[in-house]
């Protein structure tokens, strides 16, 4: 069964929960996992690729944008409405309405900010986890 991670940020900007996602990336793909993110829509799949280009310079976090023809797939995708057909390892879920096909993967990750918008739909998304049974853990990470 899937396990779901929330991760609580005392940030309140979007761009930092990005930034955390980068990090998180990083973390992730050191692990050997597949990633698929899923954004909520084109602009922010555009920015989270632009600041996965971005980061350290000591890293290199390989990834595409879905249906992206220039680059090949990868270990690490950014999509906003494509269905990620053959990754079901990790999926961080930027996105509301939680995404269909979440159930295929082992691990879903989600980034909380302290902005009323992300915490209404993250009480939406705990709330629908744990009412099918899947096992939430959560990170409280604004100390």
């Amino acid at each position: 069964m899937t396990s779901i991670d929330f991760y609580i940020l005392g940030q309140t900007q979007h761009l930092d929960r990005f930034r955390f996602v980068c990090n998180l990336v990083s973390k992730v793909y050191g692990e050997g996992r597949n990633i698929y993110i899923h954004t909520q829509n084109e602009d922010d799949a555009k920015q989270l690729d632009i600041l996965l280009w971005e980061y350290k310079d000591e890293a290199f976090l390989p990834h595409n944008m879905i249906g992206d023809p220039e680059l090949p797939e990868s270990q690490i995708q950014i999509g906003f409405q494509d269905h990620p057909d053959h990754h079901s390892d990790v999926l961080i879920n930027l996105s509301d309405p939680i995404p269909g096909f979440f159930s295929r993967f082992a691990r879903v990750l989600e980034v909380v900010i302290q902005d009323e918008t992300v915490l209404e739909q993250t009480r939406k998304h705990y709330k629908f986890y744990k009412d099918r049974g899947y096992e939430v853990t959560y990170r409280d990470l604004r100390g």
